[in-house]
């Protein structure tokens, strides 16, 4: 992928995994990336997402890897936690979910994939089932939308 192709956009990510016995766990946040079309119906989207390890001491980094496409989004994470999820409306993908701690089987069942592609701006929406280790862990949403940004201002 040559740097002229890449677009830096800004990111708003709004995310809620929901629980059976415990308490909801939304996640927000706000970033910048970088956007990139392979073709006018398919567009590969890259940022850092940065959360707070489980006890609050310190960060937990991964690149992410966003390949969204009419009906298809695939999501890599790279960093201390590896994963690929690939979300097809009625499809469930079974991975592998890396960790410092060792492996867990994952899988992903899709019940909704909308993605909207623009030149300057667009929006993924994702409705899902997680299983970890064969079970039930959660279900969840995302709803990330992307704008182009613009150029800086003169001092």
């Amino acid at each position: 992928m040559s740097e002229e192709n890449k677009k830096p956009v800004l990111i708003n990510l709004m995310a809620i995994a929901r629980y059976d016995r415990m308490p909801d766990y939304p996640i927000q946040f706000m970033t910048r990336g970088m956007l990139h079309y392979r073709d006018p119906k398919t567009a590969v989207l890259t940022y850092t997402e940065t959360q707070p390890d489980d006890d609050g001491s310190g960060m937990i980094e991964s690149d992410i890897v966003l390949n969204m496409e009419n009906h298809r989004v695939t999501m890599e994470r790279r960093g201390d936690f590896n994963n690929t999820m690939v979300f097809i409306p009625g499809h469930r993908y079974e991975g592998v979910y890396r960790t410092p701690f060792g492996e867990m089987g994952m899988a992903v069942s899709a019940r909704a994939v909308e993605c909207r592609i623009g030149e300057d701006k667009g929006a993924v929406h994702l409705k899902y089932q997680l299983d970890v280790q064969g079970s039930y862990t959660s279900f969840n949403e995302l709803h990330l939308e992307y704008m182009a940004e613009k150029g800086e201002n003169p001092e």
